[in-house]
C-alpha cells in the first residue's frame, strides 16, 4: 500500500521540477492531456492514450517524441515500483512550451512532457461500480469543429459545470452543447442502452472522444454482441433509457442509478446488467494488456 498522499512530479524527466510561469500551456491552454490508470504497476490503456495524443498532437502542430515520452514513462513507472505504488492515476502533459508574451506560436518553442502520479488503492478497471447519482448542468459545452474530440488543456467549461454543487448529493453531472444536446458529463463521456442497443452522442462539434468510450465502442460492446450507435442524443432520449453509464479510463464504467434534470423531477435507472456485462468484459480485457510496466 503505498503511504504518499501528494502527487510525484517528473518535468522533462526530472523528478520535483516545476514548469516555469512562461509555459504556454499555463498561459493560454496550449496544450494536451491523457488522465491514465495506474493498475498493477502498469497503464494497461497506454497504447490507446498514446494513439489519441499522437493524433491531436498532429492536429494542432504540437512536437511529440514519443521515443522520449517511453522513455520518461518508463522512468517514473520504475520509480513507482521501487516506493510500492502500484495504483493511481497518471496525468501526461504535453505543451507548447515556454514562449514570449501573446497568441503568436512561438519559432523555436520546445515542448514540455509534465508527468504527474496521484497513488491510490483503488481496482476500479476490475471491480464492479456503486451506482452513480448525477445531474443534468446549466453550464453549455460551446461548438467548435477544430476542438471537438481532442483532450486539450482549454477545460474551464467543465470547471464552471462542475463548481455547480459542492456537496456530496451528487457524483456527476450530465453536459449539454449549446443547441440542448447531451455531449458528456464533467469527466467522462455518456452511453444509454435502450433496446438491445448502446447510444452515445456524436461528438463532432463538441466534448472529448474518450479512450474507454472508443475502447467500448470497438472491442466491448462487440465482444457483448451488442451494437453501438453514435448519433444526437437529447434528454427526453436519456429519461427514455432502460439504462445509463459513464465512462472514462481512470475509473472504468460506471452505472448511473438517478438522474436530476433542471427542474429537480427525479429520473430513476433501476437496471444495471448491461453494464455489469461491460465492466466484467473489461476486466477480461485488461488482463496482461499493456506495453508500458
Amino acid at each position: 500500500m503505498s503511504t504518499v498522499t501528494s502527487p510525484l512530479i517528473w518535468l522533462d524527466g526530472k523528478l520535483g521540477a516545476q514548469p516555469s510561469a512562461l509555459d504556454r500551456g499555463l498561459a493560454y491552454g496550449d496544450g494536451l492531456f491523457e488522465t491514465c490508470r495506474l493498475q498493477d504497476g502498469r497503464i494497461p490503456l497506454w497504447q490507446h492514450h498514446l494513439r489519441r495524443l499522437q493524433t491531436s498532437a498532429a492536429a494542432f502542430a504540437l512536437e511529440l517524441n514519443t521515443a522520449q515520452l517511453h522513455t520518461w514513462l518508463t522512468a517514473a513507472l520504475a520509480h513507482l515500483h521501487q516506493h510500492n505504488i502500484h495504483q493511481g492515476t497518471v496525468k501526461v502533459m504535453l505543451t507548447r512550451g515556454v514562449g514570449g508574451r501573446g497568441y503568436q506560436l512561438p519559432p523555436m518553442a520546445t515542448p514540455t512532457v509534465l508527468l504527474l502520479v496521484y497513488p491510490d488503492n483503488l481496482d476500479v478497471l476490475r471491480a464492479p461500480q456503486t451506482p452513480l447519482r448525477i445531474r443534468v448542468c446549466r453550464t453549455p459545452l460551446g461548438r467548435n469543429r477544430v476542438l471537438a474530440g481532442h483532450k486539450h488543456l482549454n477545460r474551464l467549461e467543465n470547471v464552471l459545470a462542475r463548481a455547480e454543487w459542492q456537496c456530496d448529493e451528487f457524483d456527476e453531472g450530465l453536459m449539454l452543447d449549446d443547441g440542448a444536446h447531451v455531449i458528456e458529463a464533467t469527466a467522462h463521456n455518456v452511453f444509454m442502452y435502450r433496446q438491445g442497443c448502446w447510444y452515445t452522442p456524436a461528438l463532432d462539434e463538441a466534448g472529448v472522444a474518450g479512450v474507454m468510450r472508443q475502447l467500448l465502442i470497438d472491442e466491448l460492446a462487440p465482444r457483448c454482441k451488442v451494437p453501438v450507435v453514435i448519433a444526437p442524443i437529447t434528454l427526453a432520449d436519456i429519461y427514455q433509457a432502460d439504462e445509463i453509464i459513464l465512462c472514462n479510463s481512470n475509473r472504468g464504467i460506471r452505472p448511473v442509478a438517478e438522474l436530476t434534470d433542471g427542474s429537480g423531477v427525479l429520473h430513476r435507472f433501476l437496471q444495471h446488467d448491461n453494464a455489469q456485462r461491460l465492466t466484467a468484459v473489461l476486466s477480461d480485457l485488461l488482463q496482461g494488456k499493456g506495453t508500458i510496466k
